[in-house]
């Protein structure tokens, strides 16, 4: 595999979705300054680790190590992506909390890396900058086509038909 990015902290950590709802891709851009990697993942990756981080925050204020409320912060990008920005698919990721540097813990491993690697991304961010990764998230995955309410389906752009309405099941 190749280069392992590595940062003990983090200055940009966005996520973003790029195209129409319904075709879009999900990523995480992350590093610092213009050393940035672009992580690649599914949606429901992506949503995953954004209630990943909701827990992980629940379960520090449980055991205390978070006391007050956690403003959000930001860590967005100040410039342009750069031309040569490494790019992964990730195929599975992992968080935990870096109690001595007060730091969430985001690690990322490339779909085609052997299970015993090393992820090929490894961060640690702000509490602030986490929680505000988290919101972010919501927003992105939020953005999104809607969903029937009665059933649960996307609606698309051509409408939905729903299953509960007169009984009829949709045309294929």
């Amino acid at each position: 595999m190749g280069r392992r990015h590595e940062y003990p902290e983090l200055t940009v950590l966005e996520a973003e979705a790029i195209g129409q709802p319904g075709q879009r891709r999900f990523r995480l851009i992350a590093g610092v300054g213009l050393d940035l990697v672009s992580l690649w993942m599914e949606k429901e990756q992506l949503q995953a680790l954004g209630l990943a981080i909701e827990q992980l925050f629940e379960q520090l204020r449980l055991a205390g190590l978070v006391r007050s409320r956690i403003a959000e912060q930001p860590a967005a990008r100040t410039a342009p992506l750069p031309p040569d920005l490494p790019e992964y698919v990730v195929g599975k990721m992992a968080i935990g909390y870096d109690e001595e540097r007060q730091r969430i813990a985001i690690f990322a491993h490339d779909i085609e890396q052997d299970e015993d690697d090393d992820p090929v991304f490894a961060g640690r961010a702000s509490l602030p900058a986490a929680k505000a990764l988290a919101r972010q998230i919501a927003q992105v995955i939020a953005a999104g086509r809607p969903r029937c309410p009665r059933c649960g389906a996307v609606i698309g752009p051509e409408g939905h038909v729903c299953p509960h309405d007169n009984g009829h099941l949709p045309l294929e």
